[in-house]
């Protein structure tokens, strides 16, 4: 049986932010979603969130290689994996346009961007992502954070240095160990996960990560019912009842049987 992935989107500004410099993006046609949080202060972490959301979105137009199209990771052609290294090669070539953008003008030098990046084929999901910005998968009530921090807090986590309660109040939270365009070369961290007919994956910026614990996250979406639209906004809402103290980005997609052929961008 063929899948397809129905995605809803929204941003907001939140409650302390002048700007939004979050930027995402979603294609039925394509079935990817794809969310950058730009870093850099005044307008220049949009242009960084932005130049990634469009170049990453020109190369899956460009190049993506419609021959692996529908194979699923079943069927032993390696296909998961060929699309790994393609990704892998995207995002750093992605990171060394908007690192060459930024040294090309000093006002841009301090500019960079999380980012989380899901695509959605037959049987499997990959998923990438460079900083704080996040993916999760709801499968069978349950709520799971699929993706890890690039982060001085979770790094500390990780050496229990800390404990998770102590991460939640820690003042360097905010501090990221990798992002797009900082430097001239990154590592994104790339994996491949069973996607079935059912599966909603949320993709968001620390915006919504950084307020709203993941049991609340679960909550949320289970209440919803599957209104997808009203999820989003569920959430957005929840952020800034919270404080709303950074820019909130919410994309989720949900695997759905049939082909999607039908389906716009």
């Amino acid at each position: 049986m063929q899948t397809h992935i129905q995605f809803c989107g929204k941003t907001d500004v939140g409650r302390r932010r002048e700007l939004n410099e979050d930027t995402f993006s979603i294609s039925k046609k394509y079935a990817i979603a794809i969310v950058a949080d730009g870093m850099g202060g005044r307008d220049f972490g949009e242009v960084a969130s932005s130049l990634f959301v469009s170049t990453f979105r020109s190369y899956m137009k460009r190049f993506f290689p419609e021959s692996v199209r529908d194979r699923t990771r079943a069927d032993g052609s390696g296909v998961a994996e060929h699309l790994l290294t393609m990704f892998d090669t995207w995002f750093r070539s992605v990171n060394e346009a908007v690192y060459t953008f930024g040294d090309l003008d000093r006002k841009y030098r301090e500019m960079g961007t999380t980012v989380a990046v899901l695509f959605q084929q037959a049987d499997f999901a990959i998923l990438g992502h460079v900083g704080d910005s996040r993916v999760y998968r709801m499968r069978s009530g349950r709520l799971k954070l699929l993706t890890e921090d690039h982060s001085f807090v979770n790094t500390q986590l990780k050496a229990k240095l800390i404990t998770p309660e102590e991460a939640l109040r820690s003042n360097h939270r905010n501090i990221i160990t990798r992002a797009i365009g900082t430097r001239e070369m990154v590592k994104p961290t790339l994996q491949v996960r069973s996607a079935k007919e059912g599966d909603v994956f949320l993709l968001c910026s620390d915006g919504l990560s950084d307020l709203v614990l993941d049991e609340r996250i679960e909550e949320i979406m289970l209440d919803s019912e599957g209104d997808l639209d009203g999820t989003v906004d569920a959430l957005i809402e929840e952020a800034n009842a919270r404080g709303g103290k950074d820019n909130i980005t919410v994309v989720l997609g949900r695997v759905v049987s049939g082909n999607g052929e039908d389906e716009a961008e």
